[in-house]
């Protein structure tokens, strides 16, 4: 597609998101209707509107092609009901990161994998852990204790932090784990003359680790765990320092296994080592 191509398309697509952000009716009626098919009768009813008011609503829905009627009764058609399945996505993911907006705030997020950023509303419901007066480490203790009734391990590792590195590697060696490892070559390079060189390459040469790594960095910014228990997340400031005074964390089992799911997918991208 050339470039006069992708600024018509882009165009098309802002006007068409336009038409929605700009009359919240529209979404409701389109809700309503993802919700169940209704008739005009129900509509009224619910949202509490003239019938010529929806009608009019109704019919620009039908000439753009996002209902159908059958008899009496309107239903979304399938490009209907895969735009209104984006908003409600959309909406939720709004309110996911406005709940945890305390810990997004002032840290990179930009370089967030996709799949996790079109999916924030995996941390609904989730924990800020923080620091306080009277436990300065509390999310590194936390996740110690969390990680230590673990067995199978995925994690995306941006710097070498001792504590935790300790913490995971203990828990593969006492529970017979295994840990799915994606970081930087980088970070693999330094890990080769760390202090964890002789436990982390015994345990790979048994096969209970595998590794994926990046040329990018910036692929890793983030410390993120999801193990068959829980989910957390670290993040690095703004100044590109790592952040271990905050950490988000969800233990609600589908979330969980949600995230476990996305990371499959992101490690896909990675080469393996």
């Amino acid at each position: 597609m050339g470039s006069d191509e992708n600024i018509l398309f882009n165009q098309k697509s802002f006007e068409d998101i336009q038409y929605f952000l700009t009359g919240s009716f529209r979404v409701e009626i389109l809700l309503e209707l993802y919700e169940s098919d209704k008739t005009v009768k129900d509509l009224k009813e619910i949202l509490n509107k003239s019938e010529s008011n929806i009608l009019h609503y109704l019919k620009d829905f039908e000439e753009k092609e996002l209902i159908e009627r059958n008899k009496e009764e309107y239903t979304l058609s399938s490009k209907g009901y895969f735009i209104i399945r984006h908003i409600v996505k959309l909406i939720s993911n709004w309110g996911s990161i406005n709940a945890n907006l305390d810990f997004w705030d002032n840290h990179l997020y930009d370089n967030l994998p996709l799949p996790f950023v079109l999916n924030m509303d995996l941390w609904d419901n989730s924990k800020i852990i923080a620091n306080d007066n009277l436990d300065y480490n509390k999310p590194s203790h936390i996740y110690s204790d969390l990680i230590s009734h673990s067995k199978y391990i995925k994690v995306i590792l941006p710097v070498l932090s001792a504590y935790h590195l300790d913490a995971i590697l203990s828990s593969v060696e006492n529970n017979n784990g295994k840990l799915d490892l994606i970081t930087s070559n980088l970070l693999l390079k330094n890990l080769y003359t760390s202090e964890f060189h002789e436990r982390f390459f015994k345990l790979k040469s048994q096969g209970k680790i595998r590794v994926w790594s990046t040329k990018q960095s910036k692929n890793v910014n983030k410390f993120l765990t999801c193990t068959e228990n829980f989910s957390s997340l670290y993040l690095i400031h703004d100044n590109g320092v790592y952040d271990d005074s905050k950490m988000l964390l969800n233990d609600e089992e589908s979330n969980v296994k949600k995230v476990n799911e996305l990371f499959d997918l992101y490690k896909e991208t990675i080469n393996p080592q």
